[in-house]
């Protein structure tokens, strides 16, 4: 038995970094990459700033704005990050961007996207429902059917976002790899190795 487990802990630290991750538990303990906060990061801040400009060329933005303070919006867009974070690395612990092809990129990028866009959803219906809830507005029947179509729309959406943003996240993971200098014969887009 501690045979068994000496020898799952070298192939644990045989594993390199960039390589997806097929244990939950080595999973889960192992930090998130400076890649995957990075092109996270980028995800989110150019979804939201299309959002505003798309709302803004609809010439909807003053009301939008007029409607929200400084603290709901900090707290949606990192609500928004969070997810993206937990989307981008839930990808590359299965794929890695060296090695996979773009096809298994992208079907996973859908896939984390339309959970992304479905649990965005979530979070914000939960908040409106507190509220509606505390006065007295809601039926159970209506909830039912807009998180129903909601659900579904969020789900498309969010694939379409995730497909977009893989993408683009592997033609700036490229370009990053292109344009950077090369420590020796490590590349400075790749996690270093411990």
């Amino acid at each position: 038995m501690a045979e068994d487990q000496r020898e799952q802990e070298s192939m644990a630290d045989n594993v390199s970094e960039t390589e997806p991750a097929r244990d939950g538990k080595q999973s889960s303990t192992r930090p998130v990459s400076l890649v995957t906060w990075t092109l996270a990061t980028f995800d989110t801040v150019l979804f939201v700033l299309l959002c505003v400009l798309a709302v803004h060329a609809s010439g909807g933005l003053a009301d939008l704005l007029a409607g929200l303070n400084t603290l709901v919006g900090v707290a949606v867009f990192c609500y928004l990050w969070a997810l993206f974070v937990l989307a981008v690395r839930w990808v590359h612990r299965r794929v890695s961007l060296d090695s996979a092809g773009v096809s298994t990129l992208v079907l996973h990028g859908v896939a984390a996207g339309s959970v992304t866009g479905v649990v965005f959803l979530l979070g914000l219906l939960a908040v409106a429902l507190v509220s509606t809830l505390q006065s007295g507005g809601a039926r159970p029947q209506s909830v039912l059917l807009v998180l129903l179509i909601g659900a579904g729309v969020a789900a498309v959406v969010g694939g379409v976002v995730g497909l977009l943003a893989s993408l683009l996240d592997i033609a700036v993971y490229g370009l990053a790899g292109t344009l950077l200098p090369e420590l020796g014969n490590e590349r400075v887009t790749e996690p270093r190795r411990r």
